[in-house]
């Protein structure tokens, strides 16, 4: 097994997985992708790196396995809360108050990452607490990882998921399924629309253009620098005037890009796109 796992290789692979999503693979994902190949090899299912190399880029089926493989989906509703509360109580109605005055009355927002739909789900739930019947709202997730997306679709959650979330806002828009889990209910669901989308695809940035905010919340992290940089600048394009985007409590879009103006609120900094237009 040894002899087959040979550093050009494995740069390779590294180097075609980052090109092809945006995902930096460090030691330790290098390590349980060896485990894994290791296992195949040994198993019969391929030759050796090279095979695999060559199903990797050949095969969509086995290139998508492998990106679900990869990807982290460690999430939950009410993530970084604080954060959360800022958006609701202060940006938000901040931004509806600049729409009026436009005479719009939408608003659209994009969940970049979304795993399996607890961030896109808890944003829908907030909208729906906090803004006016007359302001009508659009969320759009997306994720690379397929396996990820079919939990986000069911909409049903582990008691692990909620753990976070305050009883009132489960009473109201969960319901208990008979093995114990929790499902959102159809009236938040109905306002999230989810889409398989690779981040560094920017030919399909024109499905998110015009959105009001963008949360893309620990998932640059992942990336390498030139990848966060494209992602970053095209998600300022897409942003309406006044619009913000959300990254995650240690991210910054510092060394990635001066388009975007900053204001802090509390411990959580918000960048957002400033622009000639009267607000």
């Amino acid at each position: 097994m040894k002899q087959d796992i040979d550093a050009a290789s494995i740069d390779r692979i590294k180097k075609f997985v980052l090109d092809k999503t945006g995902i930096l693979l460090n030691d330790q994902k290098v390590s349980m992708i060896l485990q894994k190949l290791n296992k195949q090899i040994n198993e019969g299912v391929i030759k050796d790196l090279n095979h695999f190399y060559y199903n990797l880029t050949t095969n969509e089926k086995i290139f998508q396995e492998f990106i679900n493989f990869l990807t982290v989906n460690e999430t939950y509703f009410f993530r970084e809360f604080e954060q959360l509360k800022a958006f609701a109580e202060v940006i938000l109605p901040e931004v509806v108050e600049f729409k009026k005055k436009r005479g719009e009355n939408r608003i659209k927002i994009w969940i970049a990452g979304c795993a399996t739909g607890d961030e896109a789900y808890t944003i829908s739930i907030i909208l729906n607490e906090f803004l006016e019947d007359d302001i009508k709202f659009e969320i759009f997730a997306s994720d690379i990882d397929t396996e990820a997306l079919k939990i986000a679709e069911s909409g049903i959650y582990e008691l692990r998921n909620v753990r976070f979330v305050h009883h009132h806002y489960l009473n109201v828009y969960f319901d208990i399924t008979k093995d114990g889990k929790f499902k959102i209910k159809d009236e938040i669901k109905k306002n999230v629309k989810f889409i398989h989308h690779n981040l560094v695809d920017f030919s399909k940035y024109f499905i998110f253009s015009k959105s009001d905010f963008v949360f893309c919340r620990n998932v640059l992290i992942y990336f390498g620098d030139e990848q966060r940089r494209k992602v970053i600048d095209k998600m300022y394009e897409i942003l309406n005037c006044g619009g913000y985007l959300f990254l995650g409590h240690s991210e910054s879009v510092g060394r990635l890009s001066d388009k975007f103006c900053v204001r802090r609120i509390n411990d959580y900094f918000f960048y957002y796109k400033e622009c000639d237009c009267g607000r």
